[in-house]
């Protein structure tokens, strides 16, 4: 009795691929790719400035849906009666009234007075701020920042006027500015109680190291004696926040009375 045992195939033979189910997924991969690239050159003018097929695709829908409505739908005319009839609520009752967080914020900042005798002059500073004294000048940095308020009193001829000296200080910062890079923002007389000729100016500029960096010079001239406050920092955010704060501690400024020794009385 013989057993039967099944073919043994021949050695060397290869095993046939299906070359037709290759080629049709590649095929639908390349589909899918021009596909992909063709949607996002046509898309792209919706979601940016750029219009790399010319079709002016965001034109044409501007004609009929203006695009800020996606943005803000309760801009879209009949908006707030559409959503008061399905939810029964007055939109306008819900929607806060907006505020001036700048000018909120700069009055929130507590603040404290600060005698600088040697100056004779009383003004109001910026709570936690750490205090430099350095002759007659005193520096308050914020400590979470690079922001500062230099202030001070330097002596000076009769008949220089606070415009003047304030023109000397944007040139000396512009000389140490890069190349191009020193831009004036606002030079205008200032109203002080304490004398009749004051002139603040901003500007900003970057140094030569790269440094963004924005001021407010604030010169008062009284006689002989020039009073100073230069506020600056590095944050392009916060200018309009301290120039606020710079006008709370400019109506602040107070001359205090001289202190009579004993050879006075």
């Amino acid at each position: 009795m013989s057993i039967d045992t099944p073919p043994i195939p021949q050695a060397g033979e290869p095993k046939k691929k299906n070359n037709l189910l290759w080629g049709c997924l590649i095929a639908l991969g390349l589909v899918l790719v021009i596909i992909c690239c063709g949607a996002t050159l046509v898309l792209m003018p919706l979601f940016s400035d750029m219009d790399p097929l010319g079709t002016g695709l965001r034109d044409r829908i501007e004609e009929y849906l203006p695009l800020e409505y996606l943005e803000d739908p309760s801009s879209i005319p009949g908006f707030d009666e559409l959503l008061d009839e399905e939810t029964g609520l007055d939109v306008e009752e819900y929607t806060p009234e907006p505020v001036s967080e700048d000018l909120a914020e700069t009055q929130d900042i507590p603040l404290a007075v600060f005698d600088f005798i040697d100056i004779r002059m009383s003004f109001a500073y910026p709570v936690g701020w750490d205090i430099e004294m350095d002759g007659y000048g005193v520096t308050f940095y914020q400590p979470e920042s690079y922001t500062y308020i230099y202030m001070g009193e330097d002596l000076t001829e009769i008949g220089v006027l606070a415009e003047d000296i304030a023109t000397d200080i944007m040139d000396s910062v512009q000389e140490d500015a890069e190349e191009g890079s020193f831009k004036l923002i606002s030079s205008t007389p200032y109203s002080v109680s304490i004398a009749e000729d004051a002139h603040l100016a901003v500007f900003e500029w970057v140094d030569l190291d790269g440094y963004y960096t924005w001021a407010y010079d604030l010169e008062i001239v009284s006689g002989e004696s020039n009073i100073y406050i230069f506020l600056s920092g590095e944050d392009p955010d916060e200018i309009l926040f301290y120039g606020d704060l710079l006008d709370i501690i400019a109506s602040s400024l107070e001359l205090m009375p001289e202190i009579e020794t004993s050879e006075d009385a």
